[in-house]
């Protein structure tokens, strides 16, 4: 057995809870690694979800964790595609709950974060969280 314990980071980068409007992930500071997967996790929906109450996930990039930009090159990510926005998955339906959704980020800028895009009205809300995970570290072990 491998040791991938000492040789990943984690990030939470938004906190478990109920979610009704929009928020931005914590940036992941990609120096030091060759390797980001951003993971959302999804539980039950609050509320009816459709083609006018849903979420997306956006991916966005940046060089210094300031001025944000939607990641839209195919060839920047691992898991897309990604549209225009840099949205890479729509939750619009049950089918979408209790779901983990991943994407690889390989771009250039140093820094990475989601963005949790609500569209539509969520009274009741929707467990969410995100993290982040770091791999390929030039030193290891990692701390």
């Amino acid at each position: 057995m491998k040791d991938l314990h000492h040789n990943i980071k984690t990030i939470l980068t938004l906190d478990p809870a109920v979610t009704t409007a929009s928020r931005s992930g914590a940036p992941v500071d990609g120096r030091g690694f060759q390797a980001v997967e951003h993971v959302a996790c999804f539980g039950a929906s609050g509320d009816t979800l459709s083609g006018s109450d849903y979420f997306e996930l956006k991916l966005e990039a940046s060089s210094d964790a300031a001025n944000w930009s939607p990641v839209n090159e195919a060839t920047h990510v691992l898991g897309g595609p990604v549209s225009e926005a840099g949205v890479f998955a729509t939750i619009d339906d049950v089918s979408g709950d209790q779901t983990d959704y991943r994407i690889g980020y390989v771009g250039p800028a140093r820094y990475s974060r989601l963005v949790l895009v609500v569209t539509g009205t969520h009274d009741n809300g929707t467990p969410v969280s995100a993290l982040a995970i770091l791999a390929a570290a030039h030193v290891k072990p990692v701390v």
